[in-house]
């Protein structure tokens, strides 16, 4: 078995200055619009945390800006804005996440995303507080917290 470097396709990669003020831009606008309720469930396990948003079909999710690399999941049908362009995914993907990137998703279907990243994180606060700047910008609804204890 060898081992590459590979670019895996897409990546979710950090935006340029002029694409994250866009992007902001939008998320301004979208705060102006009514709000779907998204459950969020967490998991805190081996030194890892796990956020995941089942998100209905036809909604806007827009992303925080993300301080950390991280793995996002996802599985259902959704168009989303990896940083540079718009791609549509189908079905079930793993895809590498930069640090301080920041998304837009329409989902087509019901989807569901989950965000995992190296964690030392005790609960859902000081986790969202490791991985953004911007944790009170946040979705809020409630979800599944599991904290099993156990560290890596």
């Amino acid at each position: 078995m060898t081992s590459e470097l590979a670019t895996v396709s897409p990546a979710l990669v950090k935006p340029d200055a002029l694409t994250l003020a866009q992007l902001r831009r939008v998320d301004d606008a979208m705060r102006e619009l009514p709000q779907t309720e998204v459950a969020i469930d967490h998991l805190i396990h081996g030194g890892m945390y796990a956020r995941t948003a089942h998100v209905p079909a036809d909604t806007m999710v827009s992303g925080v800006l993300l301080a950390r690399a991280t793995v996002l999941v996802l599985h259902g049908d959704v168009t989303v804005f990896t940083g540079t362009e718009p791609v549509r995914l189908t079905g079930f993907h793993v895809l590498p996440g930069s640090a301080g990137r920041k998304q837009l998703f329409r989902t087509h279907a019901e989807t569901h995303m989950t965000m995992v990243l190296p964690s030392a994180a005790e609960s859902v606060d000081e986790a969202e507080h490791e991985f953004t700047d911007e944790p009170e910008l946040l979705m809020r609804t409630a979800g599944r917290v599991t904290i099993t204890g156990e560290k890596a």
